[in-house]
């Protein structure tokens, strides 16, 4: 029997999604911590600064470490965190040092002034949560400051006092900054690389280590608030693959289903993609990251669908491979299922204490045997002409987030076996979210259909019509 999905459950998606936005909430005392835990880390002495990207198209997006640290979407935002300091001396008397954290932020109705002019005054403003706000118009002659090694460092009030210097290497400050680099040495140096030669040229020492990669391990495993804010942008993902599935017919463009999918996401508050939607048809399911999505499906393809969309800043992840039919032939079967088994081996050894490489090893051996079976291959050593990118990546606040080698409870990680056959145009991804446990594991898209019957089902339901909205006929 054919069934449509209802208006109640569009308002139960609706309902869940508004209830998670209050338990998804990341407090100020969670990013403090998560700053704290970033300062411990820290050598003696040095300073760790995050800036906002520039603003690139017509919607910003924050940088993913500073965002982590402080929970702030707007632009010209920044943060400067110190390790331990030495001592600061005025007439040899020890004064306060700087505080330990710093957030720049540009206020609201801040007048632009000339080039070269002192910064415009600003009302005084506050962020729950941190000790010291200043204006992003300051945050220069801070930056300066810092690489000069600890000369005249400025100070709540705005006194002045002299420091010793952050213990470096080469004898000047140690500095966590991650800036912009020329991509060749032909082109002109980028305005950081400017700065950093101007300090140099004067004389300055200091030393520059990555500032994210004293981050991105702490953003390894996920608290209980980031955890809800995946399993939300998870629960609108998956909604979205089984609309596509339902609606899917021979004979529609794959940018067809690419708006059935990116229509569900936004009527569910997603306001951007974790990823170009990936929607492969027939020669174009071999192609790992297509996401034209121009050509118009036939009679007999599979699809590979790859979605993902972002809920508060956190992204999803999910792919399913359908048949546009409605069912996969003996052969599409028999591919499908070796990626279906490796699939499920691969999230049945998910738990605590398990290594990425042993989980691996397993979808080799059985990705290598099935090819074997179908008489793709002789010898399992030549899997990768059939099986070309890796089995797992993190899932966090950015798709391919930091990665595990060893799994514990709070890493999210996918699983995602495939089979690509040039000779055949059939490609094959079965691609799950799954959160590592206390006991073992929780697959955050299960529901959505992945059993041949299943999907198959699935497809022999009403999704949207979506002929009803064409106008012109092709």
């Amino acid at each position: 029997m054919t069934r449509t999905p209802g208006p109640l459950a569009a308002f139960g998606i609706l309902a869940l999604i508004a209830a998670s936005a209050i338990a998804a909430a990341q407090t100020p005392e969670e990013y403090q911590k998560r700053r704290e835990a970033v300062r411990a880390k820290m050598e003696a002495g040095s300073v760790l600064i995050l800036r906002s990207p520039a603003p690139a198209g017509e919607r910003f997006r924050q940088d993913d470490a500073l965002y982590y640290l402080t929970g702030i979407e707007e632009p010209n935002t920044a943060l400067v965190l110190r390790g331990p300091q030495a001592p600061l001396l005025l007439n040899g008397v020890a004064i306060p040092g700087p505080p330990p954290e710093t957030l720049f932020v540009m206020p609201p109705g801040v007048p632009r002034t000339a080039a070269g002019a002192p910064p415009a005054p600003v009302p005084p403003f506050e962020r729950r949560g941190f000790e010291l706000v200043r204006s992003s118009q300051e945050l220069q002659a801070v930056l300066d400051d810092i690489l000069m090694g600890g000369g005249m460092r400025m100070m709540p009030g705005g006194a002045t006092g002299r420091g010793g210097a952050a213990g470096a290497p080469g004898g000047g400050p140690l500095v966590y900054l991650d800036y912009q680099r020329s991509r060749r040495l032909s082109d002109p140096l980028t305005t950081d690389e400017q700065w950093l030669k101007n300090a140099r040229d004067r004389g300055l020492s200091f030393t520059i280590r990555p500032a994210a990669a004293l981050v991105s391990e702490l953003r390894r495993v996920k608290s209980p608030s980031e955890i809800e804010n995946v399993r939300m942008a998870m629960a609108i993902t998956s909604a979205a693959q089984r609309e596509a599935i339902r609606a899917a017919t021979p004979g529609m463009y794959e940018y067809q289903l690419q708006s059935i999918i990116e229509h569900v996401f936004s009527m569910n508050g997603a306001k951007r993609l974790a990823f170009p939607t990936i929607v492969g048809s027939g020669p174009n399911g071999i192609i790992l990251h297509w996401s034209e999505n121009s050509r118009q499906t036939r009679p007999g393809d599979i699809v590979v669908m790859d979605i993902g969309a972002e809920y508060n800043r956190y992204a999803a992840d999910i792919t399913r491979t359908i048949p546009i039919s409605g069912t996969f032939t003996p052969r599409q079967k028999a591919i499908y299922e070796t990626v279906l088994r490796a699939n499920e081996a691969a999230i049945a050894m998910i738990a605590p204490g398990v290594t990425v490489r042993d989980i691996n090893a397993k979808v080799n051996e059985i990705l290598g045997q099935g090819l074997i079976a179908l008489g793709l291959i002789t010898d399992v050593k030549d899997l990768r002409k059939y099986y070309t990118h890796g089995l797992s990546h993190g899932v966090g606040l950015a798709v391919h987030d930091v990665n595990s080698a060893v799994l514990e409870p709070g890493v999210i990680l996918t699983i995602e076996p495939g089979l690509y056959v040039p000779e055949e145009n059939t490609g094959v991804r079965i691609e799950d979210t799954v959160l590592v446990t206390t006991t073992g594991h929780e697959v955050l898209s299960a529901s959505v259909p992945k059993k041949v019957a299943e999907v198959e089902a699935l497809m022999r339901e009403g999704g949207i019509d979506y002929a009803r909205y064409l106008v012109i006929k092709k």
